[in-house]
């Protein structure tokens, strides 16, 4: 068994963790408590919890993406990474985080099982009824809720955070019903329940409705506050374009174009807030 270091990176898509990162510091941010030690350990935790997650939806997926079209060049598929390999990865980042999450503050530690959860939940549930979309969503949310932990040892108790929390929630699962479309043919084929396939490929309206209550809790969440209305302005510009633009999917200029923005217009909305506060 030999391990391919460029081969790993890609498999764990390090992109996606890159985007994860920072619901974990605006979690810290919004806890209002800063260290170099807790920036460090919250981005290693979050990049472990991610990695874990999506080696096991990997792990998961791997007969189903044996047979679609899309995903047969996968390292798991092709065999550049090896099943055991695989397993090796999940294992060790799984543990690591834990151990890490415990090193943070105990009430981290407690909880990191629950995340790794609902991580693990996201491939299981995708023959279940839409559940899926909002599995995932809630799975990204945590990561918010996880970074204020983190930072305060106890459990937020200002009701906006919670809005912001369902506001990810709600975006995570509206942009996973488009992810979900580009294979909703072969999903249907194989017995598996997303949006996309329960409303044959017209996702319009779905992406309305889930979109609009993301924005919703949104701008519940920015309200008052000048800087962030105006970055949640922006973000609903770029949720317009992805609902107009839906039928021309692509998932690299989605991830890169549409999804990838919205973290940081909100991070850096954050950072602002609190400098000139």
């Amino acid at each position: 068994m030999s391990f391919n270091a460029k081969e790993i990176i890609k498999f764990i898509k390090i992109e996606h963790t890159i985007f994860d990162l920072p619901f974990a510091y605006m979690g810290l941010i919004l806890a209002g408590l800063f260290s170099i030690r807790i920036i460090v350990l919250i981005g290693i935790a979050a990049t472990l919890a991610r990695v874990s997650g999506m080696t096991m939806n990997r792990i998961m997926d791997l007969p189903l993406d044996s047979m679609n079209p899309r995903t047969q060049q996968r390292a798991l598929v092709t065999g550049k990474i090896s099943l055991g390999e695989a397993k090796i990865i999940l294992v060790l980042s799984s543990l690591l985080f834990v151990a890490t999450a415990f090193y943070i503050n105990v009430l981290a530690g407690l909880l990191s099982p629950l995340i790794l959860l609902l991580f693990y939940l996201y491939p299981i549930t995708k023959k279940i009824k839409i559940i899926s979309h909002y599995v995932l969503g809630f799975s990204i949310g945590s990561i918010l809720l996880a970074g204020y932990i983190a930072a305060r040892d106890l459990f937020p108790s200002n009701v906006h955070f919670y809005y912001f929390m369902i506001f990810i929630s709600m975006w995570i699962a509206g942009f996973d019903i488009l992810y979900q479309y580009q294979d909703y043919q072969f999903d249907k084929s194989v017995g598996i329940k997303s949006i996309p396939v329960l409303v044959d490929g017209n996702i319009t309206i779905p992406l309305i409705i889930n979109y609009s209550i993301a924005l919703i809790f949104l701008f519940l969440f920015s309200s008052g506050n000048l800087i962030l209305i105006v970055a949640s302005f922006f973000i609903l510009l770029i949720i317009i374009l992805e609902i107009l633009l839906w039928k021309n999917y692509d998932s690299d200029t989605q991830f890169k174009f549409f999804n990838v923005p919205v973290p940081f217009l909100l991070l850096i909305g954050l950072i602002i807030n609190l400098l000139i506060k």
